[in-house]
């Protein structure tokens, strides 16, 4: 770890040269990543007219914030604008609380509208919309007038900690620049066949769709199209600048914010390259950034001032916080890709809906569990939906390696699950030697 001195010194005190360099190696970043991102057009499939009023446009996303990201950067390069690490601090926390008080406000505003609608338009519940709707409106011009100040202060303690590991370009550079965006991430339809858990297609929709719409959705895709389907949220999204949701506890969006990023970095490396070749890959990309995201978010954490010790079971793996539910989650996984196998859908279906019933009247508030539910949360090896060993295979590597340093080194450089085994033997039959040796 740096002192707070050489942290000011490094960071703090950026020079406008070097912001200008880190502007422009953004705008490189942004061009080549758009190269690979489906252009927005007005052909619609038939799948997307379903969902026609929801699609979310990341090309239209992108045009409207990222200049905004980047001007708000050179505004913060000219001298004396630019808060103290105190003050960045400061920021962060201040940002976070206001942004849970708005959406509390969301909520409440909500509920009276309900209300208002229930009883027709009573003098009651018109008398209270006024005051919950201005307090509203104050909070969020607070917290809008904090939000890129707050991006920023989270963009340079992530930085600073890369930096610090070594993750710096020969140029000086963190590349590609952290670089976050604090709101709402879209949601994600997914779509998987119903004879296989397999993940056909995801189209992006906009946040915070209501339950009922999302279950007309995907309602209409399996009487239309036998297809099926799942809307889900999502804490973050590997955009750039990166989707973090901010309505999480501040922990959680450390960790958001560098698994977000991890998919940037490993965009130019053989992890990377490699994500879209198969279903494996894509897994593995996943499972890796939450394991550098949980490790370095927390270390962020507690270099901003968190306690790792408040709350601690809240953040360990799925498995060790519910493993009843993990265990019938993965129970049901086999259980349906057997039946599936065997082209029994119909059963597989039946047996998904008896589980979901088992687990909500256990107080899991599964909304639906199908086959594009699995498709989809399966690929997070370390999720209760994934029955993959490579969330096994890489903690061990992890637990092999000295450092997480060493541990990012050396798995970017891996484009095949057979690689992967391959790291995997050489670390052990490293490890045994070393314990063989200590023996003699």
């Amino acid at each position: 770890m740096i002192d707070e001195e050489t942290f000011d010194a490094e960071v703090g005190d950026e020079p406008y040269y070097g912001m200008r360099k880190r502007t422009g190696a953004g705008l490189l970043f942004l061009l080549v990543v758009l190269l690979f991102i489906r252009v927005d057009n007005y052909k619609l499939t038939p799948v997307e007219l379903i969902a026609g009023d929801h699609l979310f446009s990341i090309v239209r996303w992108e045009i409207k914030n990222f200049p905004q990201k980047w001007i708000h950067a050179l505004w913060e390069a000219i001298p004396g604008n630019k808060p103290s690490r105190e003050e960045r601090l400061v920021i962060i926390d201040d940002y976070l609380q206001l942004a849970r008080k708005v959406q509390k406000e969301v909520d409440r505003v909500d509920g009276v509208l309900i209300r208002r609608s229930a009883t027709q338009g009573s003098a009651a519940a018109a008398k209270e919309l006024v005051p919950t709707t201005e307090a509203l409106e104050i909070l969020t011009k607070e917290r809008n007038a904090l939000r890129a100040k707050a991006e920023e202060a989270v963009e340079a303690e992530i930085s600073a900690l890369l930096a610090e590991m070594g993750f710096e370009s020969r140029f000086g550079l963190i590349w590609p620049p952290v670089d976050i965006k604090f709101e709402e991430p879209p949601t994600l339809l997914v779509l998987s066949t119903r004879d296989k858990i397999s993940l056909i297609s995801s189209i992006l929709l906009d946040p915070d769709i209501k339950g009922v719409e999302r279950d007309r959705i995907e309602n209409e895709i399996l009487e239309k199209h036998n297809l099926s389907s799942y809307v889900d949220d999502l804490a973050g999204l590997a955009t750039y600048p990166n989707f973090v949701n901010d309505l999480y506890t501040t922990r959680t969006v450390m960790r958001t914010a560098v698994h977000e990023w991890m998919h940037a970095f490993f965009f130019f490396k053989p992890l990377g390259k490699n994500l879209r070749k198969n279903d494996t890959m894509f897994t593995m990309n996943e499972t890796v950034a939450d394991i550098i995201g949980r490790e370095l978010g927390d270390i962020v954490f507690e270099r901003i001032g968190g306690d790792l010790t408040i709350s601690a079971s809240r953040y360990a793996p799925a498995e060790d916080i519910n493993p009843q539910f993990t265990k019938v989650m993965r129970e049901t996984r086999r259980r349906v890709d057997e039946l599936l196998s065997e082209g029994k859908i119909e059963e597989a279906e039946e047996h998904m809906r008896e589980q979901q019933w088992f687990l909500r009247l256990r107080g899991y508030g599964l909304r639906k569990l199908n086959q594009a539910y699995f498709a989809f949360r399966g690929r997070y090896a370390e999720s209760p939906a994934s029955t993959s060993p490579l969330g096994a295979q890489l903690n061990e590597i992890r637990d092999l390696l000295p450092s997480i340093e060493a541990f990012i080194r050396e798995i970017i450089e891996i484009g095949s699950n057979a690689e992967l085994l391959a790291l995997l033997d050489r670390l052990r039959a490293e490890a045994a030697a070393v314990e063989s040796g200590s023996r003699i």
